[in-house]
């Protein structure tokens, strides 16, 4: 809420110089006459504001107020009404946290049993959104209804959103006595599982190993009889992911020795001649200098080659530092084997020092995915 108020005065602008002194954000400065401005200020910070004028002698005066600085006026002159709006406003409030509508959109026949079993369950308007949940109440849903493929559940404000799809037959392979199985694509404990079509031959809890067939492409068609068809569905499991890497402990730096040698060689575009030979050392740093030869012109230069000695010397890491450097490798590591946007559920992590150079670390990420895929070799 804004208040625009006229200001008047000598020396205007040391009162903008002191209310940005004071922190008070004046804002759409307006020179009215030489002796008068308007301003806009927050609700909040007339009374800084006018403290100014106050201590400098300058005459504040309100002009105009924003609509909503004007109701709270009136409220504040009529109680009554704003113990309404107060009132009005708390069961907006409260309301928007209720159920009012349930809406199931695409379930074909099975929209009365949805209806039956949301009454059964007491999901009703009135009832409170924060006792309800979506995804537990979608499980239900598909556990109760095997004649819809999908069933998801939202909230759209106040509103329940149920949109379903109706379960189809698989398609039938094209060569006769050959199935289309859904096989684990890596190891792990399922624990949610949605069959389409076929038939499932794991259990939730189950641990299932790479390759082993989830749902067979096959469904009874009697007592004694089945028929190829094409499995279709979702085996939800719990996998992991292992990274492994290790840290040195110790660090390495380099210094100078102090003993240095020299080597200078004279040089022009069409000729070099060494004036001072030096040996390399086994270990050095150089640097190279180009100076030019004074007194001639010609295209002559000398060159000063540095070479200084130097040691490689280690230095013992802590071993907790060395840990935490594996650590984070091994961790990187088996993050790049998970799925991208997957949620980790749970990390464990092994260090060892099998000698007295490194430090391992192995850490291993839990997470859940879908981990049935087509059998190969199968069209």
């Amino acid at each position: 809420m804004k208040l625009t108020l006229e200001i008047t005065g000598l020396n205007l602008e040391k009162l903008l110089s002191c209310a940005a002194r004071e922190r008070v954000c004046v804002r759409d400065v307006q020179r009215v006459d030489t002796r008068s401005i308007r301003v806009r200020v927050g609700f909040f910070e007339r009374k800084a504001l006018r403290t100014l004028c106050e201590r400098y002698g300058w005459e504040m005066r309100e002009v105009r107020a924003d609509t909503g600085w004007r109701a709270v006026r009136r409220m504040r002159k009529q109680p009554s009404r704003l113990v309404a709006v107060a009132l009005f406003l708390g069961l907006m409030m409260y309301s928007s946290q209720m159920l009012w509508d349930v809406r199931i959109e695409h379930a074909g026949k099975a929209v009365a049993e949805i209806r039956t079993y949301l009454k059964e369950q007491n999901i009703v308007p009135g009832r409170l959104k924060r006792s309800i949940s979506a995804e537990a109440l979608r499980e239900q849903l598909m556990l109760r209804l095997p004649d819809l493929s999908f069933v998801g559940v939202r909230w759209a404000g106040s509103v329940l959103m149920i949109d379903c799809q109706e379960a189809e037959m698989g398609e039938h392979v094209l060569t006769e006595g050959e199935s289309l199985d859904l096989v684990a694509e890596q190891a792990g404990i399922v624990t949610r599982l949605w069959v389409l079509s076929g038939t499932p031959q794991v259990e939730i809890g189950q641990a299932v190993s790479e390759g082993q067939v989830l749902i067979r492409g096959e469904e009874r068609a009697g007592q004694d009889s089945v028929y190829p068809i094409q499995a279709q569905g979702e085996v939800i499991a719990t996998v992991w992911a292992r990274g492994d890497a290790r840290a040195s402990l110790f660090t390495q730096r380099t210094v100078e020795t102090g003993n240095v040698r020299t080597r200078v060689t004279v040089k022009s575009p069409w000729h070099e001649r060494v004036l001072s030979e030096a040996e390399d050392f086994e270990s050095q740093d150089s640097s190279l200098e180009i100076q030019p030869v004074v007194g001639l012109y010609l295209p002559v230069w000398r060159e000063v080659e540095t070479l200084a000695e130097t040691v490689v010397i280690r230095d013992p890491r802590d071993t907790g530092d060395a840990a935490s450097l594996a650590q984070g490798a091994a961790e990187q590591m088996a993050k790049l084997k998970c799925p991208s946007g997957v949620e980790i559920l749970d990390k464990w992590v092994d260090y060892s020092m099998i000698d007295d150079e490194f430090v391992y670390a192995t850490v291993v990420l839990e997470f859940e995915r879908n981990i049935a895929v087509r059998a190969q070799g199968v069209h």
